[in-house]
């Protein structure tokens, strides 16, 4: 596996440039590592300590996203709440939720995410891959080749 800096220096990593990201976690811990990672490939951060304060965030416009890393898991309200309710307000944005669960786990549950599970802990270069793949598939942000 390679370390947080081979990945974010690797030639063509800035795939993401301009691109921006809202990172949800209750664990200050995974924000920081998401938002370092992230960051260090030329994407823009937004941090939110759940789902609630991540809504406020969207709903105020204080920021333009194009794609969401949320935990499942989370007080107030948790990853799946969030990811239903931007499936009213913002059916367009990709959501890729991340857990401490298994995957097949979390399908048997009826949670599956409009563009992919995160099942922590996840290498770095995982991040980077589905966050890329996503703003991609979403057609848009400013992702330059």
């Amino acid at each position: 596996m390679k370390t947080l800096d081979e990945v974010s220096h690797a030639p063509g990593s800035r795939a993401g440039t301009r691109a921006s990201v809202l990172i949800v976690d209750d664990e200050a811990a995974v924000r920081r590592f998401a938002a370092r990672v992230l960051q260090r490939d030329g994407y823009g951060v937004v941090e939110a300590t759940d789902g609630a304060e991540a809504l406020e965030l969207l709903k105020d416009g204080q920021a333009s996203i194009d794609v969401v890393v949320s935990d499942i898991v989370m007080p107030r309200l948790n990853g799946v709440e969030l990811m239903q309710a931007l499936a009213t307000t913002h059916p367009d944005l990709p959501v890729i939720l991340m857990s401490g669960y298994a995957t097949a786990a979390l399908s048997e549950l009826g949670i599956a995410a409009p563009c992919s599970i995160l099942t922590k802990p996840f290498p770095a270069e995982r991040l980077l891959a589905e966050v890329q793949r996503c703003v991609k598939g979403r057609g848009g942000g400013s992702t330059a080749a």
